[in-house]
């Protein structure tokens, strides 16, 4: 399960480098949000904590400090989505980061 762990924590800093995209490209103006500008610098960061702790199983301050920035950044994405919740599929990018923060915090959270 390590390769889904490391594989995951890629995706998130992908899924930044797209939110940081959005800013400046039209075409993908369907990830714009008002978070956009941000959280990119959360989504990476944490994607980044998340692959380092990958391969470094045994350092629990590591685990710990890389799960509570997993919780702040998927707070953030709750927040976001509870702003919308007309309708929370007109948010797509704060599903996948929710989502992918949730797999980081059970990686995380387990040894």
């Amino acid at each position: 399960m390590k390769w889904l762990d490391t594989a995951v924590a890629w995706l998130l800093v992908l899924l930044g480098g797209a939110h940081f995209l959005a800013q400046f490209v039209p075409a993908l103006g369907g990830l714009r949000a008002p978070w956009t500008a941000s959280t990119t610098v959360a989504i990476v960061t944490m994607g980044l904590m998340n692959a380092v702790r990958s391969r470094r199983r045994n350092d629990h301050y590591l685990r710990m400090t890389t799960a509570a920035v997993t919780v702040l950044t998927g707070g953030l994405c709750f927040a976001i989505l509870y702003r919308f919740s007309g309708n929370v599929l007109h948010q797509p990018a704060a599903l996948a980061v929710l989502a992918l923060t949730v797999v980081e915090l059970i990686f995380a959270l387990s040894k």
